[in-house]
């Protein structure tokens, strides 16, 4: 698969407000509180992070997290991916960043 064809089934679309720096930057939303983020570089590399509203997330359950301020708290992964602009890398990516949040249990922390 080749990664314009990944981005467009992955739910990806240009993110104009994001451009520059020498990449063009798509943006998927799976969630209202997840965004993924890919930053396609002209020398054919790309980069994959995500970002999860945590703040907003607990909030609409009752839970504050820090001062309450819900736009500028967000969980982001510690590294992001580096990897070529191909199909199969960023499915691949996509699907390691679903399951790590997936395993994210706050009732049982050590599981």
């Amino acid at each position: 698969m080749e990664f314009e064809q990944a981005l467009r089934r992955l739910g990806f679309a240009a993110a104009q407000d994001r451009a520059g720096r020498g990449a063009h930057v798509y943006s998927a939303a799976p969630s209202r509180y997840l965004t993924y983020w890919v930053h396609a570089y002209h020398d054919g590399s790309a980069l994959f992070t995500w970002e999860y509203a945590i703040a907003e997330f607990l909030g609409e359950r009752g839970i504050q997290l820090g001062d309450g301020e819900v736009l500028n708290l967000f969980m982001y992964p510690q590294q992001d991916e580096r990897g070529p602009q191909d199909g199969a890398w960023l499915v691949a990516a996509v699907d390691r960043a679903d399951a790590h949040i997936r395993s994210l249990h706050l009732a049982d922390p050590d599981s």
